[in-house]
């Protein structure tokens, strides 16, 4: 009996433009490589280096932008 591994679970390690593009489809709206670059220096989201390569997980990446750049909404506390 051979397990197969379920896709939602696999982590998905891609490059920085692939990452990108998935996570950002739309391209007008899409932030620049540059910007981008400069978010994963920041740390703003896990990536994994692999001696001159370096992959991220677009899931993640989405979290983690999600959590950092997210305003929630204020509340009305009626009295």
């Amino acid at each position: 009996m051979q397990i197969q591994a379920d896709p939602k679970q696999e982590p998905t390690l891609v490059g920085i433009q692939t990452a990108l593009a998935t996570v950002f489809p739309d391209e007008e709206t899409r932030p620049s490589l540059r910007a981008f670059n400069e978010w994963k220096a920041r740390k703003y989201f896990p990536s994994i280096k692999i001696g001159k390569r370096v992959f991220l997980d677009p899931v993640l990446v989405r979290k983690a932008l999600e959590k950092r750049f997210t305003i929630h909404a204020i509340e009305e506390v009626s009295a």
